[in-house]
């Protein structure tokens, strides 16, 4: 009888023997389309600079004993005791505001310089959720140490000995590139792809923290960061576009926005959204607007 079976009766009798799904065809299909989509979205919006994995075997084993993955995230007002923060910027010189947050960002058990990421952005009224990976490629000294003394750590050990020069001992400040690639699903498929620029010090002792500006206000040209710890720059594309847009946020935007829009920052150190930009955006920009927070789900009370 096996010889008188032909290849299509053969599939038949095997599909027939697999569990049917419920769904019915014309659900699946825009199902498939979508993932289909995303999949091309997210090939062609490559990082902007290809980067090739240059970290050292030291700094690969350092990153085994230090999780950068809290200089990424979005910190937690309750653990932390700071103001919750996220990354704000423009689409190319659009004024319209762009924010992201990235919410969760856990370090791979295999890869010390791989994390994934659970975040969100906000463009208009539009609020979406990205996953995706932050891949750390290079690790470098940060230009200026003499800055460490800027940053007020209370754990940096000074030289006072005679024949120092006041340098911080226990302590160096670095800059890490690495190249992030996001991608969402809702409303309609979407990546975000380019380079992450981080700048942090760490401690003999594996204690971190983000390297800022020597001043508030002043925007630090030669940080890759640009003073703000954290900047990210790339393409935004979704399934319907066909070239992506570029975008740059950082952890604080009056270090970028200045060399892109004209006259964003006015008052004090520049320090406040000039009123012409509220209608993009920006009117909140001081305000305690947790917008990437999940509504709370009601509670009965009886």
């Amino acid at each position: 009888m096996k010889k008188l079976l032909t290849p299509l009766v053969v599939v038949g009798i095997v599909a027939a023997c697999q569990p049917q799904p419920t769904r019915t065809t014309a659900v699946a299909a825009p199902a498939a389309a979508v993932t289909t989509q995303l999949r091309a979205a997210t090939k062609v919006a490559r990082p902007l600079v290809a980067e090739a994995d240059s970290l050292t075997p030291k700094m690969r084993a350092r990153l085994r004993q230090v999780d950068l993955s809290d200089l990424f995230r979005v910190p937690e007002p309750s653990q932390r005791g700071v103001a919750q923060t996220v990354l704000d910027g423009f689409f190319g010189s659009n004024p319209q505001r762009l924010s992201l947050a990235l919410l969760k960002v856990v370090r791979d058990s295999l890869q010390p310089n791989l994390f994934h990421v659970v975040g969100k952005s906000r463009y208009k009224a539009q609020t979406t959720t990205f996953t995706g990976t932050i891949h750390i490629t290079s690790v470098a000294d940060y230009y200026d140490q003499w800055q460490l003394l800027t940053q007020g750590e209370e754990s940096f050990v000074l030289d006072t000995t005679a024949s120092g020069n006041g340098d911080i001992l226990n302590a160096k400040a670095y800059s890490a590139a690495a190249s992030f690639k996001f991608a969402g699903l809702s409303p309609a498929p979407y990546a975000l792809s380019g380079r992450a620029l981080l700048d942090f010090w760490m401690t003999d002792e594996g204690k971190i923290g983000g390297m800022y500006a020597p001043c508030e206000g002043c925007v630090d040209t030669k940080a890759p960061s640009k003073g703000s710890v954290l900047l990210l720059r790339g393409q935004w594309l979704d399934g319907s576009a066909k070239s992506g847009r570029s975008f740059l946020v950082c952890r604080d935007v009056f270090f970028i926005a200045n060399s892109l829009m004209d006259n964003f920052g006015i008052g004090d150190r520049g320090a406040q959204v000039n009123p012409k930009y509220n209608k993009f955006g920006w009117g909140t920009y001081w305000e305690n607007d947790e917008w990437w927070a999940d509504s709370p789900r009601p509670s009965l009370s009886l």
